[in-house]
Order: structure tokens, then sequence, then C-alpha cells
């Protein structure tokens, strides 16, 4: 073989390892010290405090974020602002309470201490961080998009209960063996440029991220509802709605309609977030699901609504996003802990993971959460799917049994006499 072979097999074997790397999973390894990986795959580093039990954190806000990134790169971006958004969305999974974005903002602009700040949100533990890398590189027929992150968990005392790093990477092009083959990996390369794949990469190196921060386990609500009957029901009043209104024609089907009559009111209207939450159910009835997101989202911008969050969650749930799905579902929950839907909706998501743990306390609350509203067939839905899973183990089978005599309590009793009664009752 000769040298200019042997170079050239060479080539095409680090430029497969090159592109390899961008599409797998990263290895995840607990570590004493941050280093620089020597892995050729992917590499998420991280470690935890001897001192950090979750089950003590109640509270995490989301701090300062450094952007120690080359300021030339992605300039149209507010690299800092996509970075905390991303972590806020991807720590709702762990069950810790959040503040909201825009009110740690307004107590970090007269508090710069970490105690000081925590203190003053009533809050457990601040999540900080640095952005180590945010940059594209472009080397012919293949590029690069790398962001790059590094976060670090602190409590009151400003200890580091946690902290990790990665750099994820998008990587495309192909080995140009021919015009067509360099023609190709242009076009695909220079894809790889546009700031869509640099959303993508601040999704994903967060997600990696958070995936090794411990999760809060004992979430289970201590004041469980006894039932001792059935409420009365009140009559509500019949609204008349006119015959071309989206309302009617979302009614009957007329979804393409509702939403182009929809579009005509909102150029008058744009603050009418009742009107986009209908428009973004009528996309998610044709099977619309990019649009059915972007136009929850323009209704959460509006108003945040527990509804309109729910919606979000399905249609992520629709495009395969399951972290933010199951993210909008619990920040939904956050909001209305009596949504039903919501409840039973991250309870799918988590049995179709395989996680019937999990999903067990969804459907469980589903079902107390659906009966407080009087809403009987969530209620037999979430039994239902408590009792698809019940042969698992034995603690999904005690919820199972305590829903069914949830359920069966109150159907004995009639619409007049209704009262709810909490009692401090825990389900083990």
């Amino acid at each position: 073989m000769t040298f200019k072979k042997m170079n050239y097999n060479f080539i095409k074997i680090f430029l497969f390892f090159f592109l390899l790397s961008s599409c797998q999973t990263p290895k995840y390894s607990k570590v004493t010290n941050f280093s620089k990986s020597k892995n050729i795959l992917p590499e998420v580093q991280y470690s935890i405090s001897e001192n950090f039990n979750p089950n003590n954190i109640n509270c995490i806000a989301i701090g300062k974020i450094e952007d120690n990134s080359n300021p030339n790169e992605y300039k149209s971006l507010d690299k800092v602002t996509l970075i905390r958004h991303a972590i806020y969305g991807h720590l709702s999974p762990k069950n810790y309470q959040d503040i909201e974005l825009h009110k740690v903002a307004f107590v970090m602009k007269s508090s710069n201490a970490n105690q000081l700040i925590l203190k003053n949100l009533d809050c457990d533990a601040l999540i900080e961080g640095t952005i180590t890398e945010f940059k594209n590189d472009y080397y012919l027929a293949y590029s690069s998009t790398n962001v790059g992150l590094n976060l670090f968990l602190k409590n009151k005392n400003n200890q580091v209960l946690w902290k990790a790093n990665h750099t994820a990477a998008s990587r495309a092009g192909s080995v140009p063996f021919s015009p067509i083959g360099l023609a190709t990996g242009l076009f695909t390369a220079s894809s790889n440029t546009e700031e869509e794949i640099a959303f993508q990469m601040i999704d994903t190196v967060v997600r990696r991220i958070l995936k090794t921060l411990p999760e809060k386990t004992n979430v289970k609500n201590k004041n469980q509802l006894k039932y001792t009957s059935i409420p009365k029901s009140k009559n509500s009043k019949k609204i008349t709605k006119k015959e071309n209104s989206p309302e009617v024609l979302f009614a009957s089907g007329q979804y393409g309609e509702a939403i182009d009559l929809i579009n005509t009111n909102i150029k008058s209207n744009g603050n009418n977030h009742e009107l986009v939450f209908l428009k973004g159910r009528s996309q998610l009835m044709l099977n619309e699901y990019e649009n059915a997101a972007s136009t929850f989202l323009d209704a959460i911008a509006i108003k945040i609504d527990d509804n309109y969050l729910n919606g979000l969650g399905y249609a992520y749930t629709k495009l395969n996003q399951l972290d933010k799905a199951l993210a909008s579902y619990n920040k939904a929950i956050s909001i209305n802990n009596k949504n039903s839907y919501a409840y039973f909706n991250s309870g799918l998501l988590l049995e179709n993971q395989g996680l019937n743990r999990k999903a067990a306390d969804y459907f469980y609350s589903a079902g107390t959460s659906s009966l407080l509203v009087k809403d009987f067939k969530m209620a037999n839905n979430a039994y239902n799917a408590l009792q698809r899973l019940s042969n698992q183990e034995s603690y999904i089978t005690k919820k199972t049994k305590k829903l069914k005599e949830l359920i069966a309590e109150l159907s004995v009793f009639n619409d007049n006499n209704f009262k709810i009664v909490k009692v401090n009752t825990k389900v083990n």
C-alpha cells in the first residue's frame, strides 16, 4: 500500500469518526475535577457533592449565566437568554419548584450575592453557569456547530452541590470523493451553519447536562382528597354563538375555515389569547403539530395558562420532543394542580418510556384531580391506566386500589349531598 493511499484511508477513517461523534449518545462521566475530554465520542462530565440531598431542596432559581464565547459568533442571537430559557424548560421534570425567569431577573438587578438573591426569592438553591463555546467551524465540505456549557448548583451557603459541563456538536458534510459528493457536502455543511442548528444544540447541551442533576423524589401530596359525596351541578348558561364564529366552525369540524377566520380576527385583536389557543387546537386536529406548537407559544406569550401549556405539551409529544412535552405538562400542573389532562398526558408519555412507577403517580393524580370537577370519564380513564400497570409492582397496585375506592365512594351519593374534606392521608 502506497503512502498516498494510506493517507487517503486515514482521512476517511478520521472523517467517519468525526461525523459519527455528532450523532452518538454521549458518555456520562462522574468526575472529581473537570478536564478536557479525551474521548472521540461526546462526553458529559459531572460531579455531585456528598452533602447534596435533592429532597432537601424545594426550590431552584436560575441565576447568572456568563458568556465567555466569541462575541463575533452568532451576533444576532441572545445566547444567554436562550440558555436560561432552555434550563427553565428542562428543569421542570426534575420536580423542583421553579421561579419565573422575569422574577429572578428583577431580584438580580438589586442583589449580587447568591445569599441575598435566594433570600429575596425565598428559594433554596441557584443554578449558575458559563457559556464556554458557541461557534461554527467550516471546512470546505464539512461544518461543525458547537455549544459548550458549564452549570453548577449552589445553596444559600454558596456551597456547590452539583456541577456539570458538556459541549454539544452538530456536524455535517460528506467526504468529497467525486464532484457530486463535493456539491452534496457543500450543501449539507452550509445548512449546518443556520441559526436553527444553533437552537437545537442549545437544547441538546442543556438537556444532556441537566440529565445528571438528581431529581426530587419526595413529591407526594400528603393532603390527599377524601370524597364523601358528589357536588351539586350548576346549570351553565347557554352561550349563543354566531354561525360563522370560530368556535362554531371548530365544533363542526371545519378546522381550516376556523383558522382562516381566527387569522382575520387576530389582525384586529392580536392579544386575544383565547382565539390564538383555538387556532392551535385547530392545527392539532389537522395534524399540523409544528404550527400548533408555535401557536400555543404565541398564546402563552400573551397569557400563561395551564390549558395552553397542556396543548403545547401535546404538540411536543406528537413531534417526539418528549423532554419539552413533559416540561410543558409539569409547568401546567405547577400553575393548576387540578389539571387532570396534564397529569394524564404526562402519565402516558412516561408509560411509553417504560417509566411505569412515575407514570402511575401521574395517573393517580389525574384521577383524584378529575374527581374534584366531576369529570368521571377522566377518572375512569386514569383508573384504567393504573389497572393496566397494576401488575408491575405493589406500589402501583396500592394506588390503583385507592383510586377505585374513591370512585366507588363517589358513586353512592347524589348531587344534593356533596362536600370535599381534605384529610392527611398518605398512599405508599
